[in-house]
């Protein structure tokens, strides 16, 4: 343990370890839903003229998942970093234009997991010809009771098949009632079933962009319930032209709640392509900077940027916002003097606040898609760690934000349909493709937020995180958004226990958490899932009446890294060492991105492969740790390094063959040229029997020709000079004389 605290001292001053206060969940669950929503047929010869909805799910581990639609059902493994299709049938998903604005049973789209399976990402491509469009699927646990519209100006007649706005709410529990506020006034909408789909279009071509649907604060346990909401357009052309003479696309994307919107986007360009953005406000008073200017936006209000930006940009704001980058028709589309295949798109954007450090995606081809594209934006001094699938990409440069250098972007070219993004420090990415005045465009991953979660206080590294790590002690903290009249904690295989701590408070934007520590020491012998099933009982307060609600979390109990260590057994004083870390991380997806090195010296570094200059002589021993995301720190390894004086190797030990000890001041001692420079020289005089007659470690006191207090007799002695250093031993005849 006292290893442990000597690491721990630096620990404490590094973002080592996730931290109660950030992001909490991710794009990974175990429970989904999506929606085939309406949109326009292109009117051209090829075909298919009816789009297409298939649903692509990727995991990190080997999995089963199981979609289901209507009566429609189908199960399949999914291996692990391989992208997975589910074809789902049109004829039970599709929103009709005559069935828009009144609720479709079973028309939901659901995504689930084996239990005890690991988790996966889910994506949604719907294509047809001339047709193309892609979103990120949400989890579960990440879906919210508030969403603002993303949309775009719809232009054209409508009477042609122009297209409109649409909003498409999907009920993921039984008995949710939610108001969607529109220009004519709240409209409600209560489901009965959990999969019910109600997709809200407007009578005209107006733009729902900021148009908000949330859960009726009147409806019984309205404060538990979550849906989940995309939003678009059936068709749309998007540039600065006439709308009958460009190329239009429908638009798709599911909608975050403001619990995941975020104050810093890094904004990069589509490939040698120009874009549109927005930008939209959670409150009013929401101050904005962009491009060199600042805004003011209230809520529900949005800013578009006034011209086709071909740059990097990075967008700060006072408090939370929502971005979406939009390609543009393929006649406005180029930013080069060259014609470029593209059509309109929408993603939404993921903030700074919310980063990644590995995901698996999807790269469709579909249909006629021909080029295909990441955008990824991270720190800039963390861009060497950036890898796909393994390796440093061969093609995309990377270049620094202009308004924010600390931040850097690169569009890279890629070829495979799955493919696995990793890296040292926090990025965001975005996947798209571009065909024959077509497109699509969506988030390739994110964290997320969400009012209640999990965590597991590590005993030994004094850290929160995710997961449990085998072998090391363990509490359970459960973050509720309210202070709970009491909980009742049910660890698998244990007997429930109620026990209702005080609560550490933590400050959020959209007010107070209360923190629960189960501090029961808890330690897992065998690697796994488990699950603990909290039950809480909810105070009648904020226009919610008392309840007691139960969560369901599943957890795992990974592998601690190994850690490897390689270095010379020797050094120099005042010169580089260099030390290497060769550790296994021991979870796939999970390289290491933590390390942490004690010199010995009281010096210490947290780079991975770090350089050391040891000022003085001495043996020191080197502490070394080695760490993952999941909060699971490695044991300290040790390893013991000499470090010596410098040698000059010009400088020979040149001691003279004769002198006399004869009180007469010349000569009285055997000086020995060079030897100062060998500290841990030994010198040591034979008789010529063998017998010796002086030793000495190091030569601060010169051979006086004396042993043992009396006088050697005249003669010849030999000598035996050993430098310690490297050099070789120095041999020969010393003759003494009177």
């Amino acid at each position: 343990m006292r290893i442990w605290r000597i690491i721990l001292l630096t620990l404490t001053h590094l973002s080592f370890f996730l931290s109660i206060q950030a992001q909490n969940i991710s794009n990974e669950g175990i429970d989904f839903w999506s929606v085939f929503p309406t949109h326009d047929p292109a009117f051209y010869l090829e075909l298919p003229k009816l789009a297409n909805n298939t649903i692509y799910v990727s995991s990190k581990n080997n999995s089963e998942v199981t979609v289901t639609c209507g009566a429609w059902s189908q199960t399949k493994r999914i291996m692990a970093n391989v992208v997975e299709p589910f074809l789902i049938p049109r004829v039970d998903a599709y929103i009709d234009l005559n069935d828009i604005n009144t609720i479709k049973v079973q028309r939901g789209i659901h995504i689930k997991v084996k239990d005890g399976m690991p988790k996966v990402a889910v994506y949604s491509h719907i294509y047809a010809g001339r047709r193309s469009s892609a979103s990120l699927i949400l989890p579960t646990e990440a879906l919210g009771q508030q969403y603002f519209s993303m949309n775009y100006t719809q232009n054209g007649n409508i009477n042609d098949g122009a297209g409109r706005n649409y909003l498409a709410i999907v009920a993921t529990e039984p008995n949710t009632k939610i108001i969607i506020h529109t220009r004519e006034g709240d409209r409600s909408v209560s489901f009965t079933n959990a999969g019910e789909v109600y997709e809200y279009m407007p009578p005209d071509q107006r733009d729902l962009t900021g148009t908000i649907v949330e859960i009726d604060p009147l409806s019984p346990d309205n404060c538990n319930k979550r849906f989940a909401v995309f939003s678009g357009n059936t068709s749309v052309s998007i540039g600065r032209g006439d709308p009958d003479e460009d190329s239009r696309d429908p638009l798709y994307q599911q909608l975050y709640p403001p619990t995941s919107w975020g104050k810093s986007y890094a904004v990069v360009p589509f490939k040698d392509r120009k874009f549109l953005l927005r930008i939209l406000a959670q409150e009013d008073n929401t101050q904005v900077d962009f491009n060199g200017g600042t805004f003011t936006l209230n809520k529900g209000q949005f800013y578009e940027s006034p011209s086709l930006a071909m740059e990097s940009l990075f967008i700060k704001a006072n408090k939370k916002i929502s971005v979406a980058q939009y390609s543009l028709s393929q006649i406005w589309s180029s930013a080069t003097n060259l014609e470029m295949l593209s059509d309109p798109d929408m993603v939404m954007l993921n903030p700074i606040e919310f980063n990644i450090k590995v995901i698996t995606l999807f790269s469709s081809t579909k249909e006629r898609i021909s080029e295909r594209y990441i955008n990824v934006s991270m720190k800039t001094s963390a861009t060497s760690t950036f890898k796909i699938d393994g390796a440093v990409p061969e093609n995309g440069i990377w270049s620094v934000i202009p308004s924010n250098p600390e931040y850097s972007g690169t569009q890279i070219r890629i070829n495979n349909v799955s493919s696995t993004l990793t890296a040292n420090d926090g990025f965001n990415a975005i996947a798209y493709g571009f065909g024959e005045k077509e497109s699509y465009s969506y988030s390739a991953g994110t964290n997320l937020a969400a009012d209640n979660y999990l965590l597991i206080h590590n005993q030994i590294t004094n850290t929160d995180s995710k997961n449990a790590c085998l072998g090391q002690k363990s509490n359970f903290k459960i973050v509720l958004p309210y202070k709970a009249l009491n909980i009742k904690w049910h660890l698998e295989d244990h007997s429930p226990v109620d026990y209702t701590p005080e609560p550490q408070i933590i400050p959020t934007p959209d007010g107070p958490s209360y923190a629960y520590l189960y501090n029961r020491d808890f330690i897992f012998g065998e690697l796994g899932k488990l699950k603990m099933q909290i039950t809480a009982v909810r105070p009648n307060e904020n226009n919610c009446l008392s309840a007691e609600i139960e969560y369901d979390f599943d957890f795992d109990v990974n592998p601690i890294p190994t850690p490897i260590i390689s270095t010379d057994a020797e050094g120099l004083v005042d010169s580089l060492i260099t030390f290497t870390d060769r550790s296994n991380s021991n979870l796939q997806d999970k390289p290491l991105n933590k390390w942490q090195w004690d010199f010995g010296d009281g010096q210490a570094s947290t780079e991975q492969n770090p350089t050391h200059t040891y000022q003085k002589t001495g043996n020191f021993t080197v502490r070394f740790a080695t760490g993952r995301d999941d909060g699971c720190m490695s044991d300290v390894i040790t390893k013991m390094i000499c470090i010596r004086a410098y040698i000059d190797y010009s400088k020979d030990i040149h001691p003279p063959n004769a002198f006399s000890p004869n009180d007469d001041q010349i000569n009285d001692v055997w000086e020995i040229n060079g030897i100062e420079d060998c500290p841990e020289a030994t010198v040591e005089v034979f008789t010529r029997y063998g017998a010796r007659v002086f030793f000495s470690k190091g030569y601060t006191v010169p051979f006086d020709g004396e042993y043992k207090g009396e006088a050697l007799s005249v003669g010849t002695y030999y000598y035996i000079i050993d430098p310690n250093d490297g050099r070789k031993r120095v041999t020969g005849a010393l003759t003494l004389l009177k």
